[in-house]
């Protein structure tokens, strides 16, 4: 799936990168000039926000590409800090409100411009804002069109990378959700070419296990510089998720807020050396969600002390854990899946 594009926003500048970029995006991704100066326009009032309530923080924007439902793409956007926070975030939503002297149309006009958005805010502890758009065009949620898992991701390059060594991907069908993380070793462009040949083993081999996934994977990288990869595959409707992972990619059950399950991977090197696979089984509650990370997050990477944070989107969970617990020397990449 698409890498994450980062933009820093320290100075009211920078928001006008954020907008031509995003607008960039949304035409290469097929939205027509109307919907793409929409969005352009949201791109501009979060680094505006950025700036003006939290000091600065960052934009991420991300081409989705069909896995929310089959045939449906678009374009994410997360406007994370951590500023002041909002006491009062509903209130703060209601356009004519301000705390800055400002006319207040900020949150107001991304809410009233995006297709969908979220947000999450804790006082003290900043701001994280999602805002959602479908290339089709249609507006509302994607509740009840698809049985899917909704799939949220952060996908960063370290800092002076022009790619992220880590690749992700995701298969779905009306019962079997399956999700592949792959680190390259190192960084940069050779490390990419790894991880991407692990994800388009998933691709060409949706319907593998984890275990005969990651064989497949070993084979295929072998002239490779080698990656870590975990691979969870969950069944919607016997609530089993099997999983196999080799390195250092992390994967976490929740129930709800409450963690369930570390899934527990194996040392090695996929493409180099592997160990005997060994493939888990887990229960998967009806509430379920998988955190699946790479090491350019932090091993305590958790939920812990913000149980309202996974009633959220899962792109927005997705980024509050990358504000959280990324390194900020590594390629980051967090996975969340859960029910719609």
């Amino acid at each position: 799936m698409a890498e994450s594009v980062r933009i820093s926003i320290e100075e009211g500048s920078q928001s006008s990168e954020a907008r031509r970029i995003a607008r960039k995006m949304a035409g290469d991704t097929g939205f027509d000039e109307a919907s793409s100066e929409q969005i352009a326009i949201v791109a501009t009032e979060a680094g505006t926000n950025l700036v003006k309530h939290a000091g600065g923080g960052e934009i991420l924007l991300r081409r989705t590409e069909g896995e929310y439902a089959p045939g449906v793409h678009g374009l994410e956007l997360l406007a994370l800090d951590r500023g002041p926070g909002m006491e009062d975030l509903d209130l703060c939503l209601e356009n004519g409100y301000s705390t800055g002297g400002s006319a207040g149309q900020g949150l107001g006009a991304i809410v009233r411009l995006s297709a969908e958005s979220d947000f999450y805010s804790v006082p003290g502890k900043g701001t994280a804002i999602l805002a959602r758009w479908r290339w089709n065009g249609a507006s509302g949620p994607l509740r009840g069109e698809s049985p899917w898992l909704r799939v949220g991701a952060v996908n960063v390059a370290k800092k002076g990378q022009e790619v992220c060594g880590d690749s992700w991907g995701v298969e779905q069908d009306a019962v079997i959700t399956t999700i592949l993380v792959a680190d390259g070793l190192g960084h940069g462009y050779e490390a990419s070419l790894a991880s991407r040949e692990a994800v388009r083993m998933l691709h060409a081999n949706p319907g593998l296990t984890p275990a005969l996934l990651i064989e497949r994977c070993h084979r295929a990288l072998q002239s490779s510089r080698g990656a870590a990869v975990s691979v969870a595959r969950i069944d919607r409707e016997r609530g089993v998720l099997l999983f196999c992972g080799v390195g250092n990619v992390s994967a976490q059950i929740y129930s709800g807020a409450v963690s369930r399950q570390h899934l527990v991977s194996v040392n090695g090197t996929v493409g180099h050396q592997i160990p005997r696979l060994r493939e888990f089984s887990y229960p998967w509650p009806e509430d379920g969600m998988l955190v699946l990370h790479s090491d350019g997050l932090s091993t305590a990477t958790s939920l812990d002390g913000q149980a309202s944070l996974a009633h959220r989107d899962s792109a927005l969970i997705a980024g509050v854990l990358y504000r959280e617990f990324s390194r900020g020397a590594d390629d980051a990449t967090v996975i969340v899946a859960r029910a719609a």
